[in-house]
């Protein structure tokens, strides 16, 4: 069995992003006192990830993602008298301390932990994916933690992986894998550094422009491409 290096994103393929993200505007909500809560948290969730999608082409920074999304949401919502930064980091905190995972996760990295080499590669925030990956119990299948902002590069980029490849040591490509559910983030970054593609395709998402090397709509599919790429 060939020893493979598993380059695993983390929100909405190990851990669960979308309803972590749900739980903390709930929760944001009831700390200050805001209402139509429901509405809130769908409102967000369609201003964040039209944001990360600008962080990803450059077209913004991490720092201004964190309170621009609140300033445009409270805006919409006629929300007034709260302090933007406060609220900003009290959504991150609360990000931090969720343990949600996506089924089946746990099971797949304890055993691929035992016989391949398993790195996270993300795109979120330092501290937060950070406490996320302790809550859950799942930072101790990965070898090392590769975040965005802790190494101020981020995915699809080139210079992302560029150094994700010379911090482990890896010569050989031939071995090597991206896993991940963004086309545009993980198989883009992926295609761009010379890396096989595995699209974690839980959503059924249509593939167009960007072509992964692989595609698996779950932990079990995973499993058995792993198996069979290893042999």
């Amino acid at each position: 069995m060939k020893r493979l290096t598993l380059l695993i994103d983390a929100d909405d393929t190990v851990l669960d992003f979308k309803n972590s993200e749900r739980d903390a505007i709930i929760a944001l909500c009831e700390q200050y006192s805001i209402g139509r809560k429901e509405d809130f948290a769908d409102r967000f969730k369609q201003i964040n990830r039209r944001k990360w999608d600008m962080f990803e082409q450059g077209l913004v920074t991490r720092e201004e993602i964190f309170y621009s999304r609140f300033e445009e949401l409270f805006e919409e919502f006629g929300i007034k008298g709260l302090d933007i930064i406060q609220v900003g980091d009290q959504y991150r905190e609360n990000m931090a301390y969720s343990s949600r995972i996506i089924n089946g996760a746990r099971a797949f990295l304890r055993r691929a932990s035992q016989n391949h080499d398993l790195y996270c590669v993300t795109n979120g925030i330092t501290r937060t994916q950070k406490m996320r990956m302790k809550s859950s119990g799942l930072g101790m299948y990965f070898k090392k933690l590769y975040i965005s902002q802790e190494i101020n590069m981020a995915k699809p980029s080139r210079e992302f992986f560029e150094y994700v490849i010379a911090d482990i040591g890896l010569s050989d490509l031939n071995d090597v894998y991206i896993i991940g559910d963004s086309l545009t983030s993980d198989i883009q970054g992926g295609i761009n550094s010379g890396i096989k593609t595995v699209f974690f395709n839980k959503e059924n998402k249509q593939i167009k422009d960007i072509r992964p090397d692989f595609e698996v709509k779950g932990y079990r599919e995973l499993e058995k491409l792993i198996e069979n790429l290893s042999k």
